[in-house]
């Protein structure tokens, strides 16, 4: 058995042979100093190792980085283990690797204002609110007994307008994309209602032609928004828009089977499917040729077929539904983009 201390946070790891395996081991001492380090050694019993290393408790915020990441990969979309993935690195490299039970709301308040010199504050909100979701955590292992950011205090928001498009602006951007398939996803986004994410892991096998429903589910590499599966209906001119697509997959010569495939509906000249920066770039590319406000990205696509949903007079619970909203809440906030509508007409009168 011997320590080594050569890593990149100087922590004490002994390395010893498990009889078993007949190789060479390593355990964490969770500690820095040599003293305790050794205390460690002359307490530990190779026999006993796998028992030993489940009770013994991480003390080093690196440590419980890594508990963090094995907890997240297993539990969380790829996303947003990445959205803790980079929180935990983050603080790592402002705050410091600090014994867990030293972190006051003086190293948040610290990383806040650090991190606000680099990012924006709704970004900055999603990390401190992950950051109380890491300190939870540590609290139900039982390493310390009270969140640091318990009164931390996030930045109000002040609440983005939900920006759609007119009909004209629709026909203009519709009549300028020279790219037929990125012609195609808008005019799915603009049917359906779909997040980008959704869109691009759309597969064929989630078309049922004969019901004309599509299905956004779950998959293994992809999560909806808020975890549910949600159908909706195919409407006349998406039955188009998908048929057009399929011509177009014929005419490149390949056969598709719609009831037993995973091929993905949008794919580039490859099979593969495309990235939602991809396609988000492209479409800002027509928007800055047409010379309409940067203020306006796909997901505006969204808010125009919520909005005209709601413009028809469509019963607001349907369209919570067509939506994928969790809450009747965030479907409410489109009502006053029709009340400005409203206003405008009333204003034509001139009498």
């Amino acid at each position: 058995m011997y320590l080594s201390n050569k890593n990149k946070f100087k922590i004490y790891y002994l390395f010893f042979k498990d009889k078993n395996s007949n190789k060479i081991k390593k355990i964490t001492t969770k500690t820095k100093l040599k003293k305790e380090a050794l205390e460690f050694v002359n307490n530990f019993k190779p026999d006993e190792y796998k028992q030993y290393k489940k009770i013994i408790p991480f003390n080093y915020f690196c440590e419980l980085k890594d508990e963090i990441l094995k907890y997240t990969s297993q539990n969380y979309t790829v996303s947003t283990n990445q959205i803790y993935r980079n929180t935990l690195n983050k603080f790592l490299n402002i705050v410091g690797n600090k014994l867990l039970n030293s972190i006051t709301i003086n190293d948040i308040e610290f990383y806040k204002s650090e991190r606000l010199k680099i990012i924006n504050k709704v970004t900055l909100n999603i990390e401190i609110r992950t950051l109380k979701a890491i300190f939870n955590f540590a609290i139900r292992m039982n390493v310390i007994s009270e969140n640091p950011c318990k009164y931390v205090k996030q930045y109000i928001i002040c609440e983005k307008e939900k920006l759609s498009f007119e009909e004209n602006e629709i026909n203009k951007i519709l009549l300028n994309i020279n790219d037929k398939t990125i012609k195609n996803i808008v005019l799915f986004a603009l049917h359906t209602g779909c997040r980008i994410n959704e869109i691009l892991n759309v597969q064929w096998n989630d078309i049922d032609f004969q019901q004309k429903v599509l299905t956004i589910r779950n998959k293994p590499n992809f999560k909806t928004k808020t975890g549910k599966i949600r159908q909706i209906p195919i409407s006349d001119k998406l039955y188009f828009v998908l048929n057009k697509i399929y011509k177009d997959k014929i005419g490149d010569r390949k056969i598709i089977n719609f009831n037993n495939t995973n091929e993905y509906l949008f794919t580039n000249i490859k099979g593969l499917k495309f990235s939602h920066t991809f396609v988000t770039m492209q479409f800002k590319k027509y928007l800055r040729i047409l010379g309409i406000h940067e203020k306006y990205h796909f997901h505006c696509l969204r808010h125009t077929f919520i909005t005209n949903l709601i413009k028809k007079g469509v019963n607001i619970n349907f369209v919570k539904e067509i939506a994928g909203h969790t809450d009747i809440e965030t479907t409410m906030n489109y009502i006053h983009i029709v009340t400005e509508d409203l206003r405008k007409a009333v204003n034509l009168i001139t009498l």
